[in-house]
């Protein structure tokens, strides 16, 4: 395949100042971070990063936060991997539901879920001391465990049913042939095609357990993890070192576990087949039947249990103790947060289109125009993926709160980091679609005189719609839920809904929280709405579950 011009004298500008965006926007506020790590009140040295190794408060934060992240990622892993060998692989019942409910937490933020469970099995909660007059102490390492399995549970599955959706059956059937029972073909035949999602899919959750600080944050109680840690110690104690320190331990284990990551991705795209016949479904034995379907029942009920509780705090006076309806919370929600609203939807439609639209150039100039630039750009424009929210909140706020560069509270560095942070999947999905088309009729178009800039608008951006469609739509839902990184760095002119509800459930405004919540969660399900509408047009659905599952940012 022969490679199109550039965009002209001007266009070839084009990967040099992206890198310098990227520069600027990802290495420049890592570098900050990593920097101010290393010192100690002001004098240089590794005080910080020795002490949290050293001391046993702050190591029992280290190892108990790598402890939660990898059972969070064998459950959460394996109970993903039981919904979609359900919904895909069975003829079981209720199939429809389960996978409803399986990409239900892409619209319910980890913080919404933390607010819900209280609801539930709290001191008050309708299931705990309403019904079963239990008086349970729920602000442990357990609820936070229990959160996170329920949360990435849906990573898992859209990871794995991508691998399940592209699987060739004749495998399967050889093996049938040669008189293997069902459950042998499973383990012998399936579970080894699907070991490299099984395994992409733990190391990712495991990396969105260590970079979650908001559950820890409501449900933790003494328990603490590094990226709820580093908050505390920023917010509650204003020490920039420490954060600093923490965040950048919790990177570095971060950036381990995405380099795993790459290479299971790669591992599944060299055993991905290309599926000549769909794979029959599995007539498994009675009681394994009876354990997927339970295991898909109970989280769909726990996850309808979570959405339902939401709604009715939101619309009843005191969920629990007086149940009649009320318009008053979203009253109050209206007064608090509309400039909260108008502020998400301006950048979260801003994001959407810059992140789609940039992320496919992105991925032009590397599938394209290979070179060390193009290298360069793919790796700062991937990089973010790796990259802990926290980490980068942090690196912003402190990169861009002093000369030369003073962007601190203003709306143009919200919307900077919220295009950063989508980049990745918008690049992603772009050289996944790139890399699987002709350039034939890019070099036809330039070579009759359109040149490489129009024949990137007329056939290439074409081509790429659902991918693009699927990256803005991605990056909306996920601009309306962020908060890990915004946090740091918004203003009473910035704020955003995401962060409105944070603060009311931090101050335990319970109604306010949920109405707040409501308008949230209406929002995210528009755009997961679009994004689901998208994965019914032919030749799209492969691709985009797994996309959108590890583009889901930190």
């Amino acid at each position: 395949m022969s490679v199109p011009h550039g965009f002209g004298r001007r266009g070839s500008l084009l990967p040099f100042l992206f890198l310098f965006f990227l520069l600027l926007f990802v290495v420049h506020p890592s570098w900050t971070v990593l920097s101010r790590s290393v010192f100690v009140k002001g004098v240089p040295g590794l005080g910080n990063l020795r002490a949290l190794l050293e001391r046993p408060h702050l190591f029992r934060i280290v190892w108990q936060s790598i402890l939660v992240a990898g059972g969070v990622a064998l459950c959460a892993t394996a109970l993903g991997a039981c919904i979609a060998v359900t919904v895909f692989r069975t003829r079981l019942p209720l199939r429809g539901l389960f996978r409803a409910a399986a990409v239900l937490p892409l619209i319910i933020p980890g913080f919404v879920s933390s607010l819900s469970f209280l609801f539930l099995f709290g001191r008050n909660g309708l299931i705990t001391y309403k019904l079963l007059k239990l008086d349970l102490a729920i602000y442990t390492w357990k609820s936070v465990f229990l959160i996170q399995v329920m949360d990435f549970a849906t990573i898992a599955f859209l990871l794995i049913s991508a691998s399940l959706l592209t699987m060739d059956g004749r495998p399967e059937d050889a093996a049938r042939t040669l008189g293997a029972s069902e459950t042998e073909v499973f383990r012998t035949v399936t579970l080894p095609l699907l070991r490299p999602g099984l395994l992409a899919s733990g190391i990712l959750v495991f990396m969105r357990s260590m970079a979650d600080f908001g559950t820890p944050l409501f449900l933790g109680g003494r328990f603490a993890t590094l990226a709820s840690a580093s908050y505390s110690q920023l917010i509650g104690s204003y020490n920039l070192e420490m954060a600093s320190a923490m965040n950048t331990l919790l990177l570095l284990i971060c950036l381990v576990a995405f380099l795993l990551f790459r290479r299971a991705q790669a591992a599944g795209e060299r055993t991905r087949q290309t599926a000549e016949r769909p794979p029959e479904p599995f007539a498994f034995p009675r009681p394994l039947a009876a354990l997927l379907w339970g295991a898909s029942a109970l989280f769909s009920a726990f996850v309808l249990m979570i959405l339902g509780s939401v709604l009715l705090a939101a619309f009843t006076r005191h969920l629990g103790a007086n149940f009649d309806l009320t318009a008053l919370h979203f009253q109050n929600a209206f007064l608090r947060g509309w400039r909260g609203m108008l502020n998400t939807l301006l950048f979260a439609s801003s994001a959407a289109l810059l992140a789609s639209l940039g992320g496919m150039t992105a991925a032009w100039f590397v599938v394209r125009r290979p070179g060390a630039a193009s290298r360069a750009l793919d790796l700062l424009a991937t990089a973010p993926f790796a990259i802990p929210g926290t980490f980068l909140g942090v690196g912003y706020i402190l990169a861009f709160n002093r000369p030369p560069i003073m962007l601190a509270g203003t709306w143009a560095l919200v919307l900077i980091l919220t295009v950063v942070r989508e980049l990745p999947l918008g690049l992603r999905s772009g050289v996944s679609v790139l890399s699987r088309q002709d350039g034939s009729a890019e070099d036809a178009a330039a070579t009759l005189g359109d040149g490489a800039f129009g024949a990137f608008f007329r056939i290439v951006l074409p081509l790429a719609r659902p991918a693009m469609i699927a990256t803005a739509l991605h990056a909306f839902v996920a601009t309306v839920q962020t908060v890990g990184a915004l946090i740091f760095i918004v203003s009473p002119g910035t704020k955003l809904l995401s962060v409105d509800v944070f603060e009311a459930v931090y101050k335990g405004e319970i109604g306010t929280a949920a109405a707040l919540s409501v308008l949230m969660l209406s929002l995210s399900a528009a755009g997961m709405a679009g994004i689901l509408l998208l994965t019914k047009k032919k030749g799209a659905e492969p691709w985009i579950p797994r996309e959108l599952a590890s583009g889901r940012t930190l």
